[in-house]
């Protein structure tokens, strides 16, 4: 990853990896470099949003979520994982409002969004079907 990150310095998704590649306690100041690199990679914020969710710290979670959609509204796979941090900590309103948002941006990116959304059997699905089929496929593993 050292080598990876030394040839691309500026790859989001790269650091994204790197920050959940560290052990626990080292994470956040992987993050900090990841964000002094490339503080509007989506793809970052992501994964700080993702660290939060982990830590629980559920406000700041939210907050990086709704950075993250803000900054690359076309990124499917923050979609997902707003959609499914609001299933598990928001209200009804807080997850029909990510729904409807989701909808409203229509998302085409993101590695587990096109995944789902070229899949042959979705082929007629709308926005917030594939918003539900990403989402149940993500684990909470980090």
């Amino acid at each position: 990853m050292a080598k990876a990150l030394q040839e691309c310095p500026n790859s989001g998704i790269l650091w994204s990896e790197a920050i959940f590649l560290e052990a626990r306690p080292q994470r956040k100041t992987k993050s900090v470099d990841a964000l002094k690199k490339c503080e509007h990679d989506p793809h970052v914020l992501l994964a700080v949003a993702k660290l939060f969710w982990s830590e629980r710290k559920i406000t700041k979670a939210r907050e990086w979520f709704h950075r993250t959609v803000k900054i690359d509204s076309d990124l499917g796979d923050a979609w997902a994982f707003f959609y499914k941090f609001e299933l598990q900590h928001g209200t009804e309103e807080q997850q029909e409002e990510a729904r409807k948002r989701c909808e409203n941006a229509e998302p085409r990116h993101g590695e587990l969004w096109c995944e789902v959304s070229k899949d042959i059997s979705n082929w007629q699905s709308k926005i917030g079907e594939i918003l539900l089929l990403v989402a149940a496929k993500i684990k909470n593993t980090f």
